[in-house]
């Protein structure tokens, strides 16, 4: 039986990069199909991709395999491991930090060390191991080899986390991360609805933003873009679960000079 195969990356959508890795999961699996995840995380953002990783990696069948590369360690002594989880997937990358969150939250239930030089692309480029390691990889787990085959298991508990720290929640205040942007300019914090109940910010409120850079902007807390004037910013939870900050119409990175990494405050305007 072969299995679904799946790719996320900071390639960028229709490069070479996207087409070797289908060329080569071709090759070796030609009967799975192929779904193209996302290949728009920004180049090198561990942290990012494993968000966006976890957040597809569990709307795919179960049994599927996922390749995920967002590597700028790529050649060095970081691991290339595969990791299955509860559902029945497995995913293939770098042991950066880009699979600890579906580690953690989708139920890591085993990891191995991909080291077998029979599933591998050979000769092993050293700066592209999407192409020559994770993908052979992953393809040869999609037509029906065992886990085991790719290598000798490493413990769980060892997989990389992203760096994600915790919102800071006092009354009337949120402080989080920006995770990441998307393509519109929302911003998406690493906080959840319970942090936002937490702070006591409810649907309706003035908010005031304000980011590390100097940002600032006054919002409203709502559910939908509708809930502000266009042109208005917009605290509400995204379809992923996280507190986000929009601009209706707009782009809220460039309103609030706003970037991934850095933490952006909300705070109730009395």
């Amino acid at each position: 039986m072969t299995r679904t195969l799946a790719f996320l990356t900071d390639y960028g959508l229709g490069t070479e990069h996207v087409g070797a890795l289908h060329a080569v999961a071709a090759t070796i699996a030609p009967g799975s199909p192929r779904i193209d995840l996302a290949h728009d995380v920004p180049p090198g953002d561990v942290r990012w991709g494993a968000v966006l990783l976890e957040r597809l990696v569990r709307l795919l069948p179960p049994a599927s395999v996922a390749v995920a590369v967002v590597d700028p360690g790529v050649g060095t002594e970081r691991r290339a491991v595969a990791l299955a989880l509860e559902r029945g997937t497995v995913v293939v990358g770098p042991d950066n930090g880009l699979l600890g969150l579906a580690a953690d939250r989708l139920g890591a239930t085993r990891a191995v060390a991909v080291t077998s030089p029979a599933h591998m692309r050979w000769p092993v480029s050293a700066t592209f191991h999407g192409r020559d390691v994770f993908a052979p990889a992953a393809a040869h787990l999609a037509a029906g080899e065992p886990l085991g085959a790719l290598g000798a298991d490493v413990a769980v508990a060892s997989i990389v986390r992203p760096a994600l720290p915790a919102p800071s929640v006092g009354p009337g205040t949120l402080e989080a991360l920006v995770a990441g942007t998307d393509r519109f300019g929302n911003l998406a914090l690493w906080a959840g609805p319970e942090h936002l109940a937490a702070a006591g910010l409810v649907a309706g409120d003035p908010i005031r933003v304000a980011s590390a850079g100097g940002g600032r902007a006054r919002a409203t807390v709502g559910r939908t873009f509708a809930d502000v004037p266009r042109g208005a910013v917009l605290v509400y939870m995204d379809a992923h679960g996280l507190v986000a900050v929009a601009l209706n119409g707009g782009d809220a990175r460039e309103r609030v000079r706003a970037a991934a990494g850095e933490v952006v405050a909300l705070t109730r305007q009395e």
